[in-house]
């Protein structure tokens, strides 16, 4: 494969999703990045990134989720030659749909693929997720999970890995609603609580358990009933301008859910593909935010594969 360009895709991802935190994650269609490369002599090179908050990203190998992703799926194969990258941002920095997890997942599963595949679809969570505790100040794999192998994931311990993955109702329709604000996801996790009391324990695990099993019986709205959290999204809510207003306003045009995406800005609202119109709910948020005098950017999608070549 030496000096033959190949291109995959690397999806956006919702992680946490209500009580979840740093362990649930679902992969989206769309928006995605788009990450090429090559084999080179030696080392990992990042010649060209475009897109979306293209400017604000370091085009180091060693800073760069996509680069520091692939250097480790390389170590780990042995392999005795670099990789060039050319990263096309899909996914604006800053986000909370996982613009640096796509990075990294599109980078590890690229220079897997250079590298013959060697490597399990865990150990490339690994490798990814080893690049987000760079970027990002923490190791969680909650998006680049999802961004490698698709659908629903939960990661059920870090030491060892172990990750499941569920096939999410067919039904389920997702908006997400971006305003135009930067959050990073260092600032985000610097306001989260160290300690929780146990009332919030017993909260989130009554919640975490009725969602994985409303995803497994395809149940949208114990779905909607259980992404709930009493923790990271109301220390987090003072990042987000008008963030309740947002919610409500989904839930008031027919969403099952609506909450914090990652560590945000992004509102993500679940609905019933069968029962409501997702560019409904789309418009009904956007509108809040103009009225609020700011802009957001929406998408009506749903959940998505993982990694794929192009």
């Amino acid at each position: 494969m030496s000096g033959k360009w190949i291109k995959v895709a690397a999806p956006a991802t919702i992680s946490n999703i209500g009580p979840g935190f740093d362990t649930f994650g679902m992969a989206l269609n769309n928006p995605f990045d788009v990450i090429e490369g090559k084999e080179i002599d030696h080392g990992v090179v990042i010649s060209e990134i475009t897109g979306p908050g293209a400017d604000s990203l370091p085009s180091d190998a060693g800073k760069n989720s996509a680069g520091i992703a692939a250097s480790a799926v390389l170590e780990k194969c042995g392999a005795d030659f670099g990789i060039e990258l050319k990263i096309k941002k899909g996914i604006r920095p800053c986000s909370g749909i996982g613009s640096s997890g796509a990075s990294a997942a599109g980078g590890a599963y690229l220079a897997n693929l250079i590298c013959g595949e060697k490597l399990s679809s865990g150990q490339l969570v690994m490798c990814a997720a080893m690049a987000e505790d760079v970027t990002s100040g923490g190791l969680h794999a909650d998006n680049v999970a999802p961004s490698i192998l698709g659908g629903f994931t939960a990661i059920r311990s870090y030491e060892p890995l172990e990750v499941i993955r569920i096939e999410p109702p067919k039904d389920l329709g997702v908006v997400v609603a971006m305003p135009d604000v930067m959050v990073s996801t260092k600032e985000a996790r610097a306001v989260l609580p160290t300690e929780v009391s146990v009332k919030d324990l017993v909260f989130h695990v009554g919640n975490a358990s009725s969602l994985i099993h409303a995803m497994v019986t395809g149940d949208i709205d114990l779905i909607g009933r259980s992404v709930k959290d009493s923790v990271f999204e109301p220390a987090r809510a003072h990042l987000i301008p008008y963030l309740k207003e947002a919610e409500a306003t989904a839930m008031s045009l027919g969403a099952n859910a609506s909450f914090l995406g990652g560590s945000g800005p992004c509102v993500i609202s679940f609905f019933s593909k069968e029962k409501h119109v997702g560019e409904i709910i789309a418009d009904g948020i956007r509108k809040m935010y103009g009225d609020k005098g700011m802009e957001c950017d929406t998408w009506v999608t749903d959940w998505g594969a993982g990694c794929r070549r192009l």
